[in-house]
């Protein structure tokens, strides 16, 4: 029961929170649970997600090592898993989506939009911190477009008129499925804060992750 319920995430993340040595008390854990099980394979995968939402980057590296070493039949859950964790590393190819409800933009999908490079932007009306960040790459953004770079923000809004009003103030490309974190974006490109930020190639294979738009401006040389 527990491992089906939804309290197994804060169940694990206060053993994470206890452990002197997390390494250390994570592999007797997973000693103990057994990888060559279902269940030991759920909180594995459980593990995983955690490492991503908290920037755990070490641990996930490491046990993303652990969970593709596996000779043993992988259960459905952990295999989706390893293939998200995967698919969005530097290198990846960045999946298409929709442009759905775009504003400044009279395209269908992102693969529509032909740059040397995209800078992608999850964010939501609602969200501080995206107050607080995508104001600051406004004033770079006509260099951006000199430089044959366009960026795209994918709202996780729900209501068309709170997107339409803080979107109309971004001079990039805006999209929005308006299904707020029931988005397909959250589960798609593993999302799991805003804002969250990625810069691809020409091709859309992820290039970088930046942690916060200052990351962004430095990575693409910015003045």
């Amino acid at each position: 029961l527990l491992e089906s319920s939804s309290l197994m995430r804060p169940i694990l993340l206060s053993f994470l929170g206890q452990s002197q040595n997390r390494e250390v008390s994570i592999d007797k854990l997973l000693n103990v649970v057994n990888l060559e099980s279902s269940r030991g394979q759920n909180i594995l995968s459980e593990l995983l997600e955690i490492f991503d939402i908290y920037s755990m980057k070490d641990l996930k590296t490491k046990y993303l090592n652990q969970a593709t070493s596996l000779k043993c039949t992988i259960n459905d859950r952990l295999s989706n898993t390893i293939a998200l964790s995967q698919s969005l590393e530097i290198g990846g190819k960045f999946s298409d989506v929709n442009l759905d409800n775009a504003i400044n933009s009279n395209l269908k999908k992102l693969s529509d939009i032909k740059s040397k490079k995209k800078v992608i932007i999850f964010w939501s009306s609602g969200c501080s911190h995206c107050d607080n960040e995508l104001p600051k790459l406004i004033p770079y953004y006509e260099n951006l477009r000199k430089n044959n770079i366009e960026v795209i923000g994918f709202s996780l809004d729900s209501d068309k008129m709170s997107y339409s009003n803080k979107a109309k103030n971004f001079p990039w490309v805006s999209a929005s499925e308006l299904k707020g974190w029931y988005s397909s974006y959250v589960e798609k490109y593993n999302v799991h804060a805003t804002p969250y930020y990625f810069i691809l190639d020409e091709n859309n294979k992820i290039e970088s992750k930046p942690d916060r738009v200052n990351d962004v401006i430095s990575q693409l040389n910015l003045k």
